[in-house]
């Protein structure tokens, strides 16, 4: 079977007919590693594969926790020949999709395999957001509180549309002093961020005492 993968990419990345063929993905998707994801996305719903390339990604991320394997990955050294050979024995190993092996295909092709863990995290994104789930990380200098939590959910849920829901991150960093830092979406596709954090509002205050009266 010929690359599917390939084909999309190159065409999405045509001047002359840009993006064309290409299926729309849930959210936008930006940078490099958008583009290729793109193309993942459009060959893997033509080819009826996107749950499995999923399952897939998910796999080879566990794979990619290992250091021996995400160094060599990640190593300018080492020929992208070698590690498609590598790739492609996991992936026969695993009995992953065409359309997957296809992907690790195109990216040593180009010399982007660097790129699967960020390919693999927005491809889930893309996933979630076909359930309508969005992602929002919520950073306090204290953990929430039952009551907290429901009123934050409530509040974010004010940010999203109403066939959406929010998938809530909590982090703990003392640093901010009070208030809270909220990111919704992710930096690969669609992200707000609002700072409402006591350290933010003590540095425009400083700012404010700096300049000259």
């Amino acid at each position: 079977m010929a690359s599917s993968i390939s084909l999309v990419l190159r065409r999405s990345l045509s001047t002359g007919r840009p993006y064309q063929s290409m299926i729309k993905t849930p959210v936008p998707t930006f940078g490099i590693a958008g583009t290729y994801t793109q193309a993942l996305y459009s060959a893997s719903v033509k080819n009826k594969t996107k749950d499995i390339v999923a399952k897939d990604l998910i796999n080879f991320g566990e794979v990619l926790k290992n250091p021996k394997v995400s160094d060599y990955i990640n190593d300018p050294f080492v020929g992208s020949s070698d590690k498609l050979s590598l790739l492609k024995e996991v992936g026969g190993k695993t009995g992953m999709a065409d359309t997957t092996i296809n992907l690790f295909g195109t990216l040593a092709e180009n010399h982007r395999l660097n790129l699967v863990s960020e390919v693999s995290h927005i491809f889930a994104r893309l996933m979630k957001a076909e359930k309508g789930e969005v992602p929002a990380t919520v950073t306090t200098a204290q953990p929430l509180d039952t009551k907290q939590r429901k009123d934050v959910e409530a509040a974010l849920a004010k940010f999203v549309n109403k066939n959406e829901k929010i998938e809530l991150v909590e982090k703990v960093d003392p640093t901010i002093l009070g208030g809270m830092i909220v990111d919704i979406g992710d930096k690969y596709t669609d992200m707000k961020y609002i700072d409402m954090s006591t350290a933010s509002k003590i540095k425009i205050y400083q700012d404010l005492l700096r300049q000259p009266v």
